[in-house]
């Protein structure tokens, strides 16, 4: 690891947020919100309340419960949370997604943490949160940061392919042995360095990898060039340029002003946030936290999932690049193959090796 890659990764491992967006396309929580029952109960990962803020407008969620560990992700969901009262506008330049002076960016924070309840620096330092925006204020964020610094020197072929919709150009433009193909084979080698994400996430986040974490990014990268428009794609934008396209954001950014009833905030594990739900939800989303835990406590964390659901609940779950057999560990669980694979295929967030949808036998 070079001495420019630990310093950044050191300086970055200081911010409290981990996940400031949720790189999952909530899309695909949308459609299993689509399948719920009316007045359906939802117990969830918060992480950083980019999915949370879409389900809470869906017609049929009438509880939402978020979960975590970390305050930070707690008060970055309750504050995506609060701007849905706000219009896209305001949202996008109080996210840090448009332009907006520090200091009127920083008097809006304050004012909204405020209002919620939360301290100036619930997410993390207040000078450096006003400058970037708190959609760029989590580690994660830095990763692709440090990311992009290390393709600069491709910034026009870069641009080119990511204005393209052509899945048979893109991924000839990205193929190894291509100028643009072997700089981010190097990017992601410096940026996803083993080193760096355990500075930034600890070891439980690298547990049990299929393979070295640089290179399933970039393979899943070269997947999504290969599998689906670039142009419209805004998590592949905001890996490789920064910022969202035109043409496509985080779908809760869009909505209209409206006015959602705030979740119930579970600071702590989703194994106790499951404990005190016996049969009484009707979705348990757990995003990828099975790829931290090892295969008996994921074993468990799915028998609690499977006993805080209602008979026929859903439980969905992405696997980053862990080598975990999820439907193995599940056994209480009747695993929708062919309707994850679909979803799988139209993930616009690309980074997971696969997707599980289970219903509680």
């Amino acid at each position: 690891m070079s001495p420019l890659s630990q310093t950044w990764a050191t300086e970055a491992a200081r911010l409290p947020i981990a996940f400031a967006q949720v790189r999952e396309d909530p899309l695909i929580d949308w459609w299993v919100a689509d399948r719920l029952p009316a007045e359906a109960r939802v117990v969830m990962v918060a992480s950083g309340g980019c999915t949370a803020a879409l389900l809470a407008t869906h017609p049929n969620v009438a509880h939402l419960s978020v979960v975590d560990p970390n305050p930070a992700q707690l008060a970055l969901t309750a504050l995506k949370l609060s701007l849905l009262n706000d219009s896209p506008a305001n949202r996008l330049a109080i996210l840090g997604h448009a332009p907006m002076s520090m200091a009127d960016r920083a008097a809006a924070l304050i004012s909204r943490l405020s209002g919620l309840g939360l301290p100036a620096d619930a997410l993390g330092p207040p000078p450096f949160v006003a400058e970037v925006g708190p959609d760029y204020a989590g580690r994660y964020e830095r990763c692709f940061v440090a990311l992009g610094d290390a393709l600069k020197d491709v910034r026009d072929e870069l641009a080119h392919v990511l204005s393209l919709s052509d899945p048979t150009e893109q991924a000839r433009l990205v193929a190894p042995g291509t100028r643009l193909g072997d700089r981010l084979e190097v990017a992601f080698d410096n940026a996803f360095a083993l080193p760096n994400l355990v500075t930034l996430f600890g070891l439980e986040a690298t547990k049990n990898p299929v393979e070295p974490f640089a290179r399933h990014f970039a393979r899943r990268t070269r997947h999504v060039f290969a599998t689906l428009p670039a142009a419209d794609n805004p998590y592949l934008w905001q890996l490789l340029a920064g910022r969202y396209p035109d043409s496509a954001r985080s779908p809760w950014l869009d909505l209209e002003p409206r006015s959602s009833p705030m979740p119930e905030f579970v600071r702590g594990s989703m194994a106790s946030a499951l404990q005190s739900e016996t049969g009484r939800a009707d979705f348990v989303h757990l995003s990828n936290i099975l790829d931290w835990l090892t295969p008996d406590e994921a074993r468990a964390t799915l028998d609690l999932a499977a006993q805080a659901l209602r008979p026929g609940g859903t439980v969905l779950i992405r696997q980053l690049n862990s080598t975990l057999d999820i439907p193995a560990a599940g056994s209480s669980f009747e695993w929708n193959v062919h309707d994850a694979d679909l979803l799988h295929r139209r993930d616009r967030s690309f980074f997971y090796r696969a997707l599980h949808l289970g219903r509680k036998r």
